[in-house]
């Protein structure tokens, strides 16, 4: 299953949300498994407008942010590690832009 047909959506900075230029620091996507919407943070956020290099880079929570990205659209997109939500009944793998589930117990 590809990431594309679980209705991606690029998380922003709370502080951003009104901007016209906004980065990326996470995703959201639906449960392959139960459809619930789901989201995860990712380290290095997207800059698509060269944000940084006009005002600098904002602090981050980087206590919250527990997976690192590679890519920058949801065709090529992986996150490192897995993805475990258990409550949904879903782990797995975001890589190149194709979601993979891993074994877990019932």
């Amino acid at each position: 299953m590809r990431l594309i047909e679980l209705r991606p959506k690029w998380v922003l900075p709370t502080h951003l949300w009104s901007s016209d230029e906004p980065y990326w620091v996470g995703l959201s996507f639906d449960c392959p498994v139960c459809h619930k919407r789901l989201a995860v943070l990712f380290s290095p956020p997207i800059d698509p407008h060269n944000l940084r290099e006009k005002y600098g880079w904002p602090e981050m929570n980087t206590e919250q942010i527990k997976w690192n990205r590679t890519g920058d659209t949801f065709d090529n997109l992986t996150l490192n590690p897995s993805i475990n939500f258990m409550p949904h009944d879903w782990h797995g793998n975001i890589t190149s832009g194709e979601i993979t589930t891993s074994d877990h117990p019932a």
